[in-house]
């Protein structure tokens, strides 16, 4: 592995779990109506993750003798819960995008790192997954029409 490469890797990433806690607790705070309720605490536990990614980015970016950022990437603001949610979306698509771009700087003896990154990168698939279902973003009439009826009879 290029250490220095994962090193900027791993700070571009840990920028985006910034971003994602700042964004997420913004709108846990934001959120109102009857839908407080349910997504105050989702994008509070959001949040939460997002700070968990980020001390296991950060302890391994010291543990290979980097050091850490204390930037964060964008966060977007609305009130809008609809557009909450996209950019929620939007958030864990470009940290699953981060994590993958890491695990191919990775060599076949990078065992433990690559194990990390898988981990976290399959919790931020999870969430894009999670949010494209609450946002309908996957037509699961298309899927089940494709698959070949069993005959009866």
């Amino acid at each position: 592995m290029d250490q220095p490469a994962m090193i900027a890797k791993l700070n571009e990433i840990l920028k985006w779990e910034y971003a994602g806690l700042v964004q997420y607790t913004q709108y846990s705070f934001l959120v109102q109506d009857l839908w407080r309720e349910v997504y105050a605490d989702f994008f509070r536990g959001n949040g939460k993750e997002a700070l968990k990614h980020a001390h296991l980015v950060g302890d391994k970016i010291v543990s290979l003798g980097g050091v850490t950022s204390v930037e964060r990437a964008e966060v977007k603001v609305t009130t809008d819960l609809h557009e909450m949610l996209e950019n929620s979306l939007q958030m864990e698509l470009k940290h699953v995008e981060l994590y993958t771009d890491a695990l191919s700087l990775l060599g076949d003896k990078d065992v433990g790192i690559r194990n990390l990154l898988e981990d976290i990168c399959q919790d931020e698939q999870d969430g894009a997954d999670h949010l494209s279902k609450i946002l309908k973003k996957q037509n699961l009439g298309q899927v089940s029409a494709s698959r070949p009826q069993a005959k009866v009879g």
